[in-house]
């Protein structure tokens, strides 16, 4: 078994992996009814699913016969775009959380303790 075929069997697996957590992301979205778990589901397997797509046209790159100059390129975009979602993520998530906290976006008000409610009732003075 050579090298090329391997990477393409390995990147098929981890594309197809990829895929699944990516639609996982998607049905947990339309699936749960509050905010914050929309947000954790999301946010979690979505940069998962992205990481092992990425990871498997990486694969795919390194494992073709013609490995130039622009494959090199290549390498480096994709490199940068795990980098990108590795940042991003987690700082989208803590903003729609803290936006949708103080909007009194998730759960029920009578459910909330004190730090849970909306700005105005949490910052109100007792």
């Amino acid at each position: 078994m050579t090298y090329s075929l391997f990477a393409d069997v390995a990147s098929l697996i981890l594309i197809i992996t990829g895929a699944l957590f990516v639609f996982s992301a998607a049905v947990g979205v339309v699936r749960f009814k509050d905010t914050m778990s929309r947000v954790h589901a999301i946010t979690k397997p979505q940069t998962t699913g992205l990481v092992l797509v990425i990871l498997g046209a990486l694969l795919r790159v390194t494992g073709s016969p013609e490995f130039g100059m622009a494959e090199r390129g290549d390498l480096g975009v994709l490199v940068l775009l795990v980098l990108f979602a590795a940042m991003t993520s987690p700082v989208t998530a803590q903003r729609l959380g803290r936006v949708s906290r103080r909007e009194g976006l998730y759960g029920k008000p009578e459910t909330m303790s004190r730090n849970d409610a909306p700005a105005e009732k949490s910052l109100r003075r007792r």
